[in-house]
């Protein structure tokens, strides 16, 4: 009876305290540890709690962090991502993407339409990549206009080539016909003079990652930085890959 009665108190002290951890965890306290033993069914089950709670801690900074207009994943999650696949032994790639004239066309039409068109851009590179891409590539929202996409090396320029074809279509739908007609607007430029601006396209810088070249998502996102303005320069919607190795 002694030994039944120490068992059953044990359980019991157990079930409250996972009882406890249950309602810690359903009010956003993620790090409560119900401290019982894991040398039981019971011990297994709380040692479940736990990971489950770490789960859902970086799930909770995952929402947090995702954009609230096309909920991807923000900037904190994309330097996750990008320091993670560095450890690994495997080439990846970054596309940084970047929509041009959105601002001529935000001053045009309104930020309202802007924002429809960012988040259709959002949307269009989130297919693409899942079309295009393998089961673990990744599309990031910087903010703006700004998005990452982190695939296999051999599937950026795929994934780029549909983004591309998409966009350009897509497009086509958030001009008025006299716009599209013209095939431009006008609009006031960042220095406040007049000018006219092309249909709106989409620019893409896709920097080669290889094991030991970049240190960190700084690194690379300098790396981007180098060439983005360049394609952006260019006339139209196109892509340009960076292969150059960073020195040590």
């Amino acid at each position: 009876m002694a030994v039944a009665s120490l068992f059953i108190y044990n359980v019991s002290t157990a079930i409250r305290r996972l009882k406890t951890a249950t309602h810690k965890i359903a009010e956003g306290d993620f790090d409560y540890d119900p401290k019982i033993k894991a040398d039981d069914e019971i011990g297994e089950l709380a040692r479940d709690f736990i990971n489950m709670a770490a789960r859902l801690k970086v799930l909770e900074q995952m929402s947090l962090d995702a954009s609230p207009l096309t909920r991807l994943p923000g900037n904190i999650a994309i330097e996750g991502i990008l320091n993670k696949r560095l450890q690994e032994d495997v080439p990846f790639a970054v596309c940084y993407a970047d929509l041009d004239n959105l601002k001529a066309y935000n001053d045009h039409y309104g930020y309202i339409k802007a924002s429809e068109v960012i988040k259709k851009a959002g949307e269009i590179i989130y297919e693409a990549v899942k079309a295009k891409a393998e089961d673990s590539a990744f599309v990031g929202h910087i903010g703006g206009d700004d998005f990452v996409m982190v695939v296999a090396m051999e599937n950026s320029v795929p994934v780029c080539e549909a983004v591309i074809k998409m966009f350009d279509e897509e497009i086509r739908n958030h001009y008025t016909p006299e716009d599209l007609a013209r095939g431009a607007i006008d609009a006031m430029d960042r220095y406040g003079v007049p000018r006219t601006f092309p249909i709106m396209t989409i620019s893409i810088a896709i920097t080669i990652c290889r094991k030991g070249e970049f240190d960190s998502a700084v690194a690379i996102a300098k790396a981007a930085a180098e060439i983005k303005d360049y394609v952006k320069s260019m006339p139209g919607s196109n892509y340009l890959i960076n292969r150059r190795k960073v020195k040590r």
